[in-house]
């Protein structure tokens, strides 16, 4: 039972976090022509706002991906390892997606004090 409720548990955390990100998120279309241009300080902000819900949904990805390899530790041990290692890339391209957000934010500051 227990292995069930951590599922449960899991998917639960992983559709909230899905919701959540998705309130920040470009279609792929809107996404390219704000790259292109983020010529004023509401298109950096919209792209901020897009590379956040990216990272909160790699947070997630990783927080699921380390439950199932503590999981798999007790049934599955061959996949504990990659499950971790996709953990870890997870993480890694989160904290790379809140850089660009840091720096769309900085770039939107600077476009207001140009005003």
């Amino acid at each position: 039972m227990k292995p069930l409720l951590a599922f449960v548990g899991v998917g639960a955390l992983l559709v909230g976090s899905a919701l959540y990100a998705q309130s920040g998120k470009l279609s792929d279309q809107e996404f390219r022509k704000l790259a292109q241009s983020h010529a004023n300080v509401d298109e950096h902000q919209k792209l901020a706002a897009h590379y956040m819900a990216h990272a909160i949904e790699h947070e997630s990805d990783a927080k699921v991906h380390e439950d199932l390899a503590n999981q798999y530790d007790k049934t599955e041990p061959k996949l504990t390892g990659e499950a971790r290692h996709y953990a870890a890339h997870s993480r890694e391209a989160a904290e790379a997606l809140r850089a660009l957000a840091k720096l769309h934010q900085e770039l939107a500051k600077e476009h207001t004090a140009k005003k």
